[in-house]
């Protein structure tokens, strides 16, 4: 039983037949009428010649079929289809005959000859030729196109799966860092620790959802990075100075999820935490020249870290690549002799929803 698809399909070969091939025969009469042959007798010969035409060619369509030449390279196809049309374009041309006893008498057919059978078998064998390349070349196209929406689907397949695996790859990164400064803080003060365990519950629950989305809201994020540095302020105490810059406009910007909190964790880890007088981190957003512009400094400056992977650098940046391709960007660089900036840039026209 066909599928719905395929009756679609099959009903728009029926109407490009029928169209086909009586535009064939009202173009046959109009060429009988300009050379001054146009009579009923022609508009019936064309006619029949022309549902011939629909006949033998819809058995033709099947034989291919039947044969698998759509499945054939078009080089091997090719001679196939040339000898296929010759026999096709014979028996329409045989059929095509028989409207001219119907119509005029057996003493027209014979009084005609034989001779006109090599033309009109010409003349038939390309028309069905050409038919043929017709055929086999939407075949082709639709072949084509539907390898090309498979590709990107198994694009869009991988690029989600990869995705995926990077954010399982964030979660704990930023889990682990969190239960490191909750250890260290448990035994110096416990009363701290139990404010640190508050917000260290609203962390978890935010990354755990980010990783079932591929954005979330500036503002979103923010609230999390907020969060993050209340745990920090905890255990760093006045070491740690915060200062938060951002754009309304840029608030409602999606941006692939823990993005801006693993730049601001990267630089309290590996900035302000190591220095005996502390620091600052400061966030600033902005749109400019059709981007999201974000900015996150801290005090420091750019060092190999012992036990350092930069996985999360490393981690923005592959998602970013992923998502908005060469669009976007992250560059991470020294300010100057006290600071370390990560500025991030995130095209508007991709992002994603």
């Amino acid at each position: 039983m066909r599928s719905t698809g395929g009756m679609k399909r099959f009903h728009v070969y029926l109407l490009c037949q029928i169209l086909g091939w009586s535009v064939h025969a009202v173009a046959n009469v109009a060429f009988a009428a300009l050379n001054g042959f146009f009579s009923w007798h022609s508009i019936v010969m064309f006619a029949w010649s022309a549902c011939a035409a629909m006949f033998c060619s819809h058995l033709f369509r099947a034989w291919i079929r039947q044969r698998n030449w759509l499945k054939l390279s078009p080089l091997r196809a090719l001679p196939r289809v040339f000898v296929a049309s010759i026999v096709v374009g014979l028996a329409i041309t045989l059929l095509a005959s028989l409207s001219v006893p119907v119509m005029m008498g057996w003493a027209a057919l014979l009084k005609s000859g034989w001779l006109w059978i090599f033309p009109s078998l010409f003349v038939w064998s390309v028309t069905v030729f050409l038919w043929a390349v017709i055929y086999f070349g939407v075949h082709y196209f639709e072949s084509f196109e539907t390898a090309e929406v498979e590709k990107l689907r198994l694009a869009v397949v991988a690029k989600d799966a990869q995705l995926r695996v990077l954010l399982a790859q964030v979660n704990p990164h930023f889990i682990f860092n969190c239960l490191n400064s909750l250890r260290a803080l448990i035994l110096e003060d416990p009363q701290r620790a139990q404010s640190m365990v508050t917000e260290l519950a609203s962390m978890l629950r935010y990354s755990l959802q980010s990783g079932k989305t591929e954005a979330v809201s500036l503002e979103t994020e923010l609230e999390a990075v907020t969060a993050y540095l209340k745990l920090e302020a905890i255990r760093l105490e006045e070491r740690l100075q915060v200062k938060i810059d951002v754009d309304p406009k840029s608030l409602e910007t999606p941006i692939p999820p823990m993005l801006l909190q693993t730049l601001v964790e990267n630089g309290v880890k590996h900035g302000v935490s190591r220095l005996p007088q502390g620091g600052e981190i400061r966030v600033a957003s902005s749109m400019r020249n059709g981007a999201l512009k974000i900015r996150v400094e801290n005090s420091g400056q750019l060092a190999e870290s012992p036990g350092s992977t930069r996985v999360g650098l490393e981690n923005i940046r592959q998602r970013l690549q992923l998502l908005y391709g060469d669009a976007a960007s992250l560059v991470l660089r020294n300010q100057n002799a006290d600071s370390v900036i990560a500025e991030v840039s995130i095209p508007l026209a991709k992002s994603p929803a």
